[in-house]
């Protein structure tokens, strides 16, 4: 059956979904068997279930989620439909009524040319119209600029959502399913391009392009007609020539009419001839067509091989674009929910962590506790892009003081601006000279407690190589006073 899933959750696994007769059929995650795309709400799918009627034993993501003004299946045609085969096979049959009527109303005995139905480029946007959804999709609707490589990240995105969800019991796993499900479709689509390298464009060409092309399809069954005409001319001469001997031997033996046998004789004879004429014809036609239809044939299929290729290298640059901004966004949301979490304030951070809740921050960790001598090529990829990143991307705080909630509050609340921004923590003056001698600080914060000379910090601050124009805040005391545990 289709039908549509109207709650689902991945905590859980659980949901339920919807056919056009407005049913109601429980989905677990036990029945979904789809490797492409992970089941959320809204989806379209297509399903079977057990002997009760109500329960899914299989379900998948339909084929058929959009329907495009100029799109020949309908979302009608979804719901009148019991499985995505039907309703291809429905569209199968809607294109060839279009080249059956095209084929009438072309006159092949005068055919010159064939005319292209649909370009080389539209017939491979039509091919690829699912990947170019899902990536057009995200390009609309997303304005990131900075992103994270979603290929080198992946595991410590995942790492850094799996630890909020088991850290903070009030978020769940369904707080990130849409952008689970639009990674995983979008991966999947780059695993096949980039597992696929040796591709059979001729197939390729013969299912997206030539299908697509009404005319070319209206001179094939017109080819064929005419082979069958000439196979019956053919035959109807191969006929008529036994009937000829038929009646030479009544002839020889004169035991019929020998008037009415010869009027039947020149009949059939004027039959051959007529048949013989017509083969002429159409063996004309037939090798004009047939010319015509090689010449089209292998006229396109260069263009459309160059154009194949041109497609198929853009739509791998631009799914690792679509990965990376979804990993962003995905990313984006971890870092303001982990930055706002009191568990996370309490969990993560309580282990001297000094850089926002983000995906960066575990691959830094994981990075510090490797051996950088023995780095694998991957590891070494991994590592320059981790710290190219970091110089391009990041701001640093300074804080100086040795009140560990003042500490806490001041590094949250600047980490929680940006998830590029960190902080560095410095106790004792000594530090504080080393550590503004040697990096830049977009602003530093001073606790007026501290056991150091306040007018000497600045003005060392001030006289610094990178520091000379950063701003350094003196924390009230008030504020400091107001910091609650």
């Amino acid at each position: 059956m289709h039908g549509k899933i109207l709650r689902y959750s991945i905590s859980t696994g659980s949901g339920v979904v919807t056919n056009s007769s407005k049913k109601i059929f429980e989905l677990r995650k036990e029945s979904w068997h789809d490797s492409r795309f992970l089941p959320v709400v809204g989806m379209l799918v297509e399903f079977r279930c057990d002997s009760n009627g109500y329960s899914i034993t299989d379900a998948k993501a339909s084929y058929y989620q959009d329907f495009p003004p100029d799109s020949i299946i309908k979302e009608i045609d979804f719901w009148k439909s019991n499985s995505d085969e039907e309703l291809k096979q429905k569209e199968q049959d809607i294109r060839n009524q279009i080249a059956q009527k095209i084929f009438k109303e072309t006159n092949y005995f005068t055919l010159r040319s064939i005319e292209l139905t649909s370009s080389v480029q539209d017939c491979l946007k039509e091919y690829f119209a699912q990947e170019f959804s899902a990536i057009n999709f995200i390009m609309n609707e997303s304005n990131e600029k900075a992103k994270i490589n979603y290929l080198q990240t992946k595991r410590f995105l995942l790492k850094a959502m799996d630890y909020l969800v088991f850290t903070d019991r009030n978020i769940t796993m369904d707080t990130f399913s849409i952008d689970l499900q639009r990674l995983n479709r979008l991966e999947y689509s780059y695993k096949n391009f980039t597992k696929n390298i040796n591709i059979n464009a001729e197939k390729i060409y013969e299912e997206s392009f030539l299908e697509m092309q009404y005319n070319y399809k209206g001179v094939s069954k017109a080819i064929l007609g005419t082979r069958e005409k000439i196979l019956q001319l053919n035959n109807k001469i191969r006929n008529s020539v036994f009937e000829i001997k038929q009646i030479r031997l009544k002839l020889e033996n004169k035991k019929n009419d020998e008037k009415a046998l010869n009027v039947k004789l020149e009949n059939i004879r004027a039959i051959i001839s007529k048949s013989e004429e017509e083969i002429k014809i159409l063996q004309k036609t037939l090798e004009n067509l047939t010319k015509l239809a090689e010449d089209f044939k292998v006229q396109f299929f260069k263009l459309f091989e160059t154009t194949f290729k041109k497609f198929y290298e853009l739509l791998i640059d631009k799914t690792v674009e679509a990965m990376n901004i979804c990993a962003t966004q995905l990313d984006n949301r971890i870092w303001k929910l982990g930055m706002s979490s009191k568990a996370i304030k309490n969990m993560f951070f309580k282990h001297d962590i000094n850089d926002s809740y983000c995906t960066m921050t575990f691959l830094g960790q994981y990075l510090r506790r490797l051996d950088k001598n023995k780095l694998s090529e991957n590891e070494k990829a991994v590592y320059n892009y981790y710290y190219k990143y970091k110089q391009t991307h990041e701001k640093k705080f300074l804080i100086f003081t040795t009140n560990q909630k003042l500490e806490m509050s001041l590094k949250i609340q600047i980490m929680s601006i940006s998830k590029d921004y960190s902080v560095v923590i410095v106790k004792k003056d000594g530090e504080f000279y080393a550590n503004i001698s040697s990096q830049k600080f977009e602003l530093g914060y001073i606790d007026p407690y501290v056991d150091a000379d306040i007018k000497q910090l600045l003005e060392e601050a001030r006289s610094s190589k990178y520091n000379e124009n950063t701003q350094f805040t003196i924390v009230s005391k008030e504020q400091i006073m107001g910091l609650q545990d």
